[in-house]
Protein backbone atom coordinates (compact mmCIF):
# COMPACT_ATOMS: atom_id res chain seq x y z
CA UNK A 1 0.00 0.00 0.00
CA UNK A 2 1.01 3.35 -0.92
CA UNK A 3 2.14 5.74 1.85
CA UNK A 4 -0.82 8.74 1.45
CA UNK A 5 1.55 11.67 1.50
CA UNK A 6 3.50 10.49 -1.37
CA UNK A 7 0.28 10.17 -3.52
CA UNK A 8 -1.14 13.85 -2.18
CA UNK A 9 2.74 14.96 -3.18
CA UNK A 10 2.65 13.57 -6.76
CA UNK A 11 -0.85 14.93 -7.39
CA UNK A 12 0.15 18.36 -6.38
CA UNK A 13 3.25 18.07 -8.63
CA UNK A 14 1.83 17.37 -11.62
CA UNK A 15 -0.85 20.33 -11.23
CA UNK A 16 -0.33 22.83 -14.17
CA UNK A 17 0.93 25.83 -12.45
CA UNK A 18 -1.23 29.10 -12.57
CA UNK A 19 0.40 31.50 -14.34
CA UNK A 20 -0.67 35.07 -15.42
CA UNK A 21 -0.74 36.89 -19.07
CA UNK A 22 0.14 40.00 -16.84
CA UNK A 23 -0.28 41.57 -13.79
CA UNK A 24 -3.48 42.80 -12.64
CA UNK A 25 -5.18 45.88 -13.55
CA UNK A 26 -7.64 48.66 -12.70
CA UNK A 27 -10.61 47.65 -15.49
CA UNK A 28 -12.82 49.46 -14.24
CA UNK A 29 -13.67 52.42 -11.05
CA UNK A 30 -17.30 54.24 -9.64
CA UNK A 31 -17.51 56.58 -7.10
CA UNK A 32 -20.89 57.42 -5.17
CA UNK A 33 -22.08 59.34 -2.59
CA UNK A 34 -24.55 58.13 -0.10
CA UNK A 35 -27.67 60.72 0.23
CA UNK A 36 -26.15 61.67 3.54
CA UNK A 37 -23.13 62.18 1.70
CA UNK A 38 -21.16 61.36 4.84
CA UNK A 39 -20.40 57.90 3.21
CA UNK A 40 -18.55 56.88 -0.35
CA UNK A 41 -20.06 53.81 -2.29
CA UNK A 42 -16.80 52.59 -4.25
CA UNK A 43 -17.08 49.80 -6.79
CA UNK A 44 -14.02 48.72 -8.23
CA UNK A 45 -12.76 46.07 -11.06
CA UNK A 46 -9.52 44.34 -11.56
CA UNK A 47 -8.20 42.14 -13.99
CA UNK A 48 -8.12 38.20 -13.10
CA UNK A 49 -5.19 37.68 -10.89
CA UNK A 50 -3.27 34.72 -9.68
CA UNK A 51 -1.21 36.00 -6.38
CA UNK A 52 -3.34 38.25 -4.60
CA UNK A 53 -3.14 41.93 -5.16
CA UNK A 54 -3.68 45.17 -2.29
CA UNK A 55 -6.18 48.06 -2.85
CA UNK A 56 -5.90 51.02 -1.14
CA UNK A 57 -8.53 54.10 -1.60
CA UNK A 58 -8.02 57.53 -0.29
CA UNK A 59 -10.49 60.44 -1.01
CA UNK A 60 -9.32 64.28 -0.77
CA UNK A 61 -11.79 66.93 -0.11
CA UNK A 62 -11.33 70.65 -1.85
CA UNK A 63 -7.90 71.35 0.31
CA UNK A 64 -6.11 67.68 -0.66
CA UNK A 65 -6.95 66.38 2.96
CA UNK A 66 -7.53 62.96 3.44
CA UNK A 67 -11.34 62.68 4.21
CA UNK A 68 -11.19 58.74 4.11
CA UNK A 69 -8.45 56.21 3.69
CA UNK A 70 -9.16 52.55 3.35
CA UNK A 71 -6.75 49.32 2.57
CA UNK A 72 -7.99 45.89 1.47
CA UNK A 73 -4.87 43.67 2.10
CA UNK A 74 -4.71 40.79 -0.47
CA UNK A 75 -7.98 40.99 -2.44
CA UNK A 76 -9.63 37.97 -3.18
CA UNK A 77 -12.15 38.52 -6.03
CA UNK A 78 -11.42 40.84 -8.68
CA UNK A 79 -14.68 42.89 -7.84
CA UNK A 80 -14.60 44.81 -4.68
CA UNK A 81 -17.39 46.99 -3.20
CA UNK A 82 -17.50 49.16 -0.49
CA UNK A 83 -18.31 51.55 1.94
CA UNK A 84 -15.72 54.70 2.74
CA UNK A 85 -16.77 57.31 5.77
CA UNK A 86 -15.97 60.38 5.89
CA UNK A 87 -13.60 61.69 8.45
CA UNK A 88 -14.75 64.85 9.23
CA UNK A 89 -17.97 67.00 8.16
CA UNK A 90 -18.47 66.61 4.14
CA UNK A 91 -18.64 69.59 2.00
CA UNK A 92 -21.85 69.56 -0.28
CA UNK A 93 -21.06 69.83 -3.49
CA UNK A 94 -17.85 70.16 -3.16
CA UNK A 95 -15.22 68.83 -5.32
CA UNK A 96 -13.04 65.65 -4.20
CA UNK A 97 -10.97 63.21 -5.44
CA UNK A 98 -10.20 59.97 -4.99
CA UNK A 99 -7.27 57.66 -5.90
CA UNK A 100 -7.19 53.69 -5.88
CA UNK A 101 -3.99 52.00 -5.95
CA UNK A 102 -3.51 48.22 -6.72
CA UNK A 103 -0.37 46.76 -5.47
CA UNK A 104 1.66 43.60 -5.07
CA UNK A 105 4.92 43.20 -3.07
CA UNK A 106 5.25 46.41 -2.38
CA UNK A 107 5.01 47.08 -6.12
CA UNK A 108 2.55 49.25 -7.32
CA UNK A 109 0.79 48.08 -10.39
CA UNK A 110 -1.67 50.68 -11.28
CA UNK A 111 -3.86 53.60 -10.08
CA UNK A 112 -6.58 55.21 -10.80
CA UNK A 113 -7.63 59.19 -9.82
CA UNK A 114 -11.61 59.65 -9.73
CA UNK A 115 -12.68 63.04 -9.40
CA UNK A 116 -16.00 63.53 -8.89
CA UNK A 117 -18.52 66.17 -6.99
CA UNK A 118 -20.07 65.29 -3.13
CA UNK A 119 -23.54 65.54 -4.36
CA UNK A 120 -25.77 62.51 -4.16
CA UNK A 121 -26.65 60.37 -7.24
CA UNK A 122 -28.98 57.36 -7.55
CA UNK A 123 -26.89 54.89 -9.35
CA UNK A 124 -29.93 53.34 -10.89
CA UNK A 125 -31.46 56.56 -12.80
CA UNK A 126 -28.07 57.42 -13.66
CA UNK A 127 -27.78 53.98 -15.44
CA UNK A 128 -31.08 54.43 -16.56
CA UNK A 129 -30.50 58.09 -18.12
CA UNK A 130 -27.21 57.53 -19.90
CA UNK A 131 -23.99 56.00 -19.35
CA UNK A 132 -22.50 59.73 -19.21
CA UNK A 133 -20.17 61.58 -16.77
CA UNK A 134 -20.30 59.79 -13.36
CA UNK A 135 -17.46 59.81 -11.33
CA UNK A 136 -16.20 56.42 -12.75
CA UNK A 137 -13.06 55.24 -14.50
CA UNK A 138 -13.44 52.67 -17.39
CA UNK A 139 -9.35 51.67 -18.07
Amino acid sequence: MRDPKQILDESLATLPQAVEPHPPIILRAEVWPYPELDRLWVRVECSPFVAFPNLSFAAFDPEGHVASAMFVVEARNPYQSLTMHMRQAPQPGAHYRLEIELSRDEEVLDTRALDFDLVYRDPAQVRKQASGTVASSDG
